[in-house]
């Protein structure tokens, strides 16, 4: 069997590298916070010497911003998959279990409460996260203007924006404060609030 070309080799390898990077800092920025996690820490949890972190990354914030980029892209391809539905609102709805999921799932809810925490220090972690949020606002209020069944004011998009993502930056924190939150029953009433958002 042949080869394949280095060219096409190595995107890929640094494609994994920079991964395996990525994974290693957000276990870290959890169990020790932006800080407290060295590069010699996120070399030893990311099974990498410290130079070779430093060929991906130029520094932490570095690290934050392709973390932040990351969850962007993976945001922005689900709501990609939601504009082409004849029934948008209902697959919304029907697509909402990840999203809640990944709000009370305390490992996520600790990694980005600290993101946020850097941001309220860091005036380039904040822009990161600014532009990030922005781009997330304009998709959504894309999709909620398109599924509407009458037209929505700027006024009127903003406020659902702003109350949908409130419900969930608050799961984020009842995932942190109680942790044993029944899933099924908060499922069904967060179904019912945000359909009912939505229709209004």
């Amino acid at each position: 069997m042949s080869e394949q070309p280095l060219a096409t080799v190595e995107p890929e390898r640094a494609q994994q590298r920079r991964a395996q990077v990525l994974d290693a800092a957000s276990a870290c920025f959890r169990r020790n916070g932006f800080h407290g996690c060295s590069m010699a820490l996120l070399a030893k949890e990311s099974c990498m010497s410290v130079g070779h972190i430093y060929h991906y990354f130029e520094n932490k914030e570095a690290i934050i911003d392709a973390i932040v980029k990351r969850d962007l892209y993976e945001c922005l391809d689900n709501i990609d998959q939601l504009r082409n539905s004849s029934n948008l609102y209902a697959d919304m709805l029907a697509r909402i279990e990840t999203p809640i999921d990944n709000s009370l799932d305390p490992d996520n809810a600790a990694l980005q409460f600290e993101i946020l925490a850097e941001a309220a220090r860091n005036p380039k972690v904040a822009a990161m996260v600014h532009t990030a949020h922005l781009h997330v606002r304009e998709k959504i209020s894309e999709l909620l203007a398109m599924g509407s069944h009458r037209p929505l004011s700027a006024e009127e998009l903003e406020a659902k924006v702003e109350i949908i993502g409130t419900l969930f930056d608050g799961l984020m924190v009842r995932a942190v404060r109680f942790p044993q939150i029944n899933r099924p029953a908060l499922l069904r009433i967060m179904s019912d609030t945000i359909r009912y958002i939505l229709e209004q």
